[in-house]
């Protein structure tokens, strides 16, 4: 159980990084809201580790397709490894479907590179500091744009 929590956490941390790398112009997905504590929450964390990030997380009760498309329509599809992606089948953990894709938004090759980039994921696991070591599930989309500051 450590383990898992340590790995969702450092990919929470990853996911964070990532969304902060983003410099290309960022466009919402309409509809979704800005989720001003998870935003602030990972942008304390990016800031301790001294990222050079930032990152706004927004969250949508559309499906994972239609916004993964979306963004899928403005940006490249870059395949983490281990994750779904869209053309993949669901990660399978805790008894749910983990949905998750990365899209490169500055023409980069790959994440480590990019100055803009967003992840989409369904659901949302431990959202918040609070949530994390209980891997709090919520049946939404969330949007996680990264830039380099």
């Amino acid at each position: 159980m450590r383990i898992r929590n340590a790995f969702f956490r450092g990919m929470m941390v990853l996911s964070l990084l990532a969304v902060l790398a983003m410099a290309a112009d960022f466009k919402p997905y309409p509809g979704a809201v800005l989720d001003e504590k998870a935003t602030r929450e990972g942008n304390e964390m990016a800031g301790k580790a001294n990222t050079g990030m930032s990152a706004a997380i927004y969250t949508t009760q559309d499906a994972f397709a239609k916004v993964a498309a979306f963004y899928k329509a403005l940006g490249a599809e870059y395949m983490m490894p281990r994750s779904s992606g869209t053309a993949g089948q669901p990660k399978k953990s805790g008894g749910y479907d983990l949905w998750e894709a990365y899209y490169i938004l500055d023409g980069a090759k790959d994440l480590a590179t990019s100055r803009a980039w967003v992840k989409v994921q369904r659901p949302a696991i431990g959202l918040y500091m609070e949530e994390m070591a209980t891997m709090k599930v919520r049946d939404v989309t969330v949007i996680l744009w990264s830039q380099k500051k």
